[in-house]
């Protein structure tokens, strides 16, 4: 029983953590990194590398931490509620790794930008920048993890079936902004919202998962007293 309610525990802190670090990732241009333009000059790159060198690789680092927590939330409930071999649970899987590696990839060139920069090769670095701002459309046109999680999850008990109609809600809305979004710039503002429902999900799944710990705990206890103690 303490190895069951560590793994809940576990799972729960990664669905936490990750949201928090992305929550925190995301929030940065409005807050502690003020990105510049996405048509700004080399000049004006090099001015925004030199005074914010560490923050944008520790902004790096938080969405590739992030999104590693938040893909082992993801995978974890699904094998939680048993459908990890069900058709969308292997989808959820493809799409964990897709999602992982599209993460990385933009990880990949903000830290080259950075390292670009401090080499004085600035073409590479606002090569790379520009690289980064098309990853908005990237991530929005990749399948939606949210959508093959909520259908992964349909049918099965480990949360209320609330959870799984919103996740699918979210993933079609994910998807129709996505291929919006590549026409009118506008429907990305929207796409903000989404992000912000999309946390406050995670962040209700990981705490509702937490109590059932706690109820399927009281449960094995009533039926199996003598081993509980044990």
């Amino acid at each position: 029983m303490t190895t069951h309610r560590s793994t809940y525990i576990l799972v729960s802190l990664c669905g936490i953590l990750g949201t928090i670090a992305l929550t925190t990732y995301f929030a940065a241009p409005w807050t502690f990194m003020p990105l510049p333009a996405a048509n700004a000059t080399i000049a004006q790159l090099q001015s925004f590398g030199i005074q914010y060198h560490n923050t944008i690789l520790f902004d790096a680092w938080l969405q590739a931490i992030g999104s590693l927590l938040s893909v082992i939330f993801s995978l974890a409930i699904i094998h939680l509620a048993g459908a990890s071999q069900r058709f969308f649970g292997r989808m959820t899987l493809l799409t964990a790794g897709t999602i992982m590696a599209l993460s990385l990839a933009e990880v990949t060139f903000e830290i080259g930008a950075v390292m670009s920069g401090d080499n004085g090769h600035l073409q590479a670095a606002q090569t790379c920048f520009d690289l980064t701002n098309t990853f908005i459309h990237v991530f929005l046109l990749a399948p939606s993890l949210f959508l093959m999680q909520g259908l992964a999850l349909w049918n099965t008990r480990l949360l209320p079936r609330a959870f799984s109609y919103l996740a699918i809600g979210l993933g079609i809305l994910f998807q129709v902004l996505g291929a919006l979004g590549l026409f009118n710039t506008a429907f990305l503002l929207i796409v903000i919202i989404i992000l912000m429902i999309q946390n406050i999900w995670t962040i209700a799944a990981a705490i509702t998962l937490l109590f059932r710990m706690d109820r399927g705990a009281r449960k094995e206890y009533a039926l199996f007293p003598a081993d509980s103690v044990k």
